[in-house]
């Protein structure tokens, strides 16, 4: 019955290093995507005609894109599905985008004018 007890013991202590490691070894919670743009949220149209604006602060892993830090584009802010405010920082996926010419529009009042116009995907981080 002794033997029993150690033999089981033994392989317990023989197995807890192995799921230390395991369970160490999970995926951290503030890991983002790779394919995800980190921006701020620089304008929010409120009804004067101006777009609703974020501004790339970090850029994914795809090197070739016109989307560089500082580029601005136009987003929907229905897909965030929660309230989303001036100088929030948001992840999104950019899933299309083409550039835009918005110098015929430099008599409405908006303080920055978007460079690309993007469909984007939020990410959930």
């Amino acid at each position: 019955m002794k033997t029993k007890k150690l033999k089981l013991l033994k392989k317990v202590l023989l197995l807890l290093p192995l799921c230390v490691v395991l369970l160490g070894a999970g995926c951290e919670k503030d890991e983002q995507n790779s394919q995800c743009y980190q921006g701020e949220v620089v304008n929010l149209n409120d009804g004067n005609g101006c777009n609703n604006i974020i501004k790339i602060l970090e850029t994914s892993a795809n090197s070739d894109s016109l989307l560089v830090v500082g580029s601005r584009i136009t987003f929907d802010p229905d897909l965030f599905g929660d309230t989303i405010k001036l100088g929030d920082i948001v992840y999104f996926k950019v899933l299309q985008y083409e550039k835009i010419d918005y110098s015929h529009f430099s008599t409405q009042p908006c303080s920055v004018y978007p460079q690309f116009g993007a469909s984007i995907e939020f990410c959930n981080n």
